[in-house]
């Protein structure tokens, strides 16, 4: 971890040896969420993962993140109970940054995550976290009902749609910590940015009054990316990147994160295990979890997901523990990265994805990476060379979460 990063106080040395014990059940919760007393045993619930600065926005983000994709059943079904314990659990866990989108799902991933927030995990005997603790992030810009019959783009659509995610994410602060202009097009950005009636009206009122603590956009387009951030109205705090930072796909840099680096903003990272590609399943198969990864066919990418995964297997290194300490532990720049977005649906999911982060980015972060060199070495060249339309890329105006 760099310089920059702000460095848990718990030992993992402790954790690594509670790792070592057999793994209990998951605690059933009832029917209203309450969390009960017992407690998963493997991992220590007063662990605190490693943190970063957020850029300028004053906040402290784990540099793991919860994504709300899969909880609003983008990527296959999943029960509201099974998604609820999902987002409980990752608060026990520490993973304290929670991404999500009234797009996710229609409204069902924020749900989701405002009745976990709400359970009583927070501040209970198997969660360390509070209230305070929390990066909460949603977004506006998607049509939908949110927006009350109003353009996305507008001031007033951005108010309606923050007024419905509040609703339903019922924050337990009562504030939302970072708002997200979502997918925008230039020609979104011109409405935006209108003098009176933009959208960026109501940021700038929702952060003037403390409703919103830090304001950014999160998009695939690097121009759009470029032009929020530099624009004059100054709410370019937090930028979203999306499957950018990765393994096998690095795009972000330089031009990305060395804009961000200048205008102090802190980034999000969104895809580091690349929509599953790089989450140690077969990519064959991981691709192909969802209706919209499903109807894609990306057979070049998946090839080389394949052989970086039988690359590792080889090496005996995990696959996933590699890809969360290149895109989220040493092998982001930081500044600006700050956390990296993971997608989980399932309590167990979340378990697996946080130890993996800390096998590669903190308890055996040598190992790691050297094997991150090693792999540079075999897979760099290509990488580097791979042809960018043989990546996915997602487009709102043809692929609906």
């Amino acid at each position: 971890i760099s310089n920059a990063d702000v460095l848990a106080e718990s030992s993992f040395v402790a954790l690594m040896a509670s790792w070592k014990m057999a793994r209990v059940g998951c605690c059933m919760r009832t029917a209203t969420y309450q969390t009960k007393s017992c407690q998963r045993a493997w991992f220590s619930s007063s662990s605190t993962l490693p943190c970063r600065h957020l850029g300028r926005t004053g906040l402290t983000t784990p540099i793991l993140g919860l994504g709300g994709v899969g909880l609003g059943e983008i990527y296959g079904d999943v029960k509201e109970a099974d998604a609820v314990d999902c987002v409980m659990r990752a608060l026990e866990l520490g993973v304290s940054l929670i991404d999500t989108s009234p797009n996710y799902g229609n409204g069902k991933s924020e749900d989701r995550i405002g009745t976990a927030l709400n359970s009583g995990v927070l501040g209970s005997s198997a969660c360390s976290l509070n209230a305070d603790d929390l990066t909460v992030v949603t977004k506006c810009g998607d049509a939908g009902p949110q927006n009350e019959g109003h353009s996305p783009f507008s001031k007033e659509g951005v108010h309606s749609s923050f007024r419905t995610s509040v609703k339903r994410l019922q924050p337990p602060s009562g504030t939302i910590d970072v708002f997200l202009l979502h997918d925008a097009s230039h020609a979104d950005l011109d409405e935006f940015f209108s003098p009176d009636v933009g959208g960026f009206e109501a940021f700038k009122e929702l952060r003037a009054d403390g409703s919103v603590g830090a304001t950014g956009i999160g998009v695939r387009e690097h121009d759009v990316q470029l032009r929020f951030i530099e624009h004059p109205s100054d709410l370019g705090d937090v930028m979203l990147t999306v499957n950018d930072w990765n393994l096998v796909r690095r795009y972000a840099q330089p031009v990305l994160l060395e804009a961000a680096e200048r205008n102090g903003s802190g980034v999000l990272n969104g895809g580091p295990l690349y929509m599953g590609l790089l989450s140690g399943i077969d990519p064959q198969v991981s691709f192909r979890q969802g209706a919209v990864k499903s109807s894609l066919e990306l057979p070049a990418l998946i090839d080389l997901a394949q052989r970086a995964r039988s690359w590792c297997i080889e090496h005996d290194v995990d696959f996933r523990a590699l890809a969360l300490h290149f895109a989220a532990g040493p092998g982001a720049p930081s500044p600006p990265i700050s956390s990296s977005l993971v997608g989980a649906r399932f309590a167990s999911e979340i378990e697996e994805l946080v130890e993996s982060l800390l096998l590669g980015c903190v308890t055996e972060v040598e190992k790691f990476s050297t094997a991150a060199e090693e792999f540079e070495s075999a897979f760099g060249a290509e990488i580097k060379n791979f042809n960018p339309d043989a990546h996915f890329y997602y487009d709102k105006t043809k692929i609906e979460l």
